[in-house]
């Protein structure tokens, strides 16, 4: 039997590309920013950046972009499923032909 819905199911297929994405995007930016802006926040007074709030505001901002990234990667990836839920809910209840 051909599966119904196709365009949801890329749908899905789209979605856990992008938050898988995301999760690979945040782990980058986290360390960078972990890394680079506490490193770089000596430079903040003259180069702007990081340097009013110091290294431990670098280190605050490589967490928020975690935060962020998490909660959008969750969101993403849990719209996906409950596509893939509602698609087999609708499979499963759908009436069986009498033939």
């Amino acid at each position: 039997m051909e599966k119904k819905f196709r365009t949801l199911r890329t749908i899905t297929i789209i979605f856990k590309i992008i938050a898988w994405t995301i999760a690979a995007l945040t782990l980058i930016g986290f360390i960078a920013i972990l890394v680079g802006g506490a490193a770089l926040a000596q430079f903040g007074g003259r180069f702007g950046g990081f340097g009013a709030l110091g290294p431990f505001g670098a280190v605050g901002v490589a967490f928020y972009v975690l935060i962020i990234g998490i909660i959008w990667f969750i969101s993403l990836l849990a719209g996906a499923e409950l596509i893939l839920v509602i698609l087999a809910i609708e499979e499963h209840t759908r009436p069986r032909d009498a033939s």
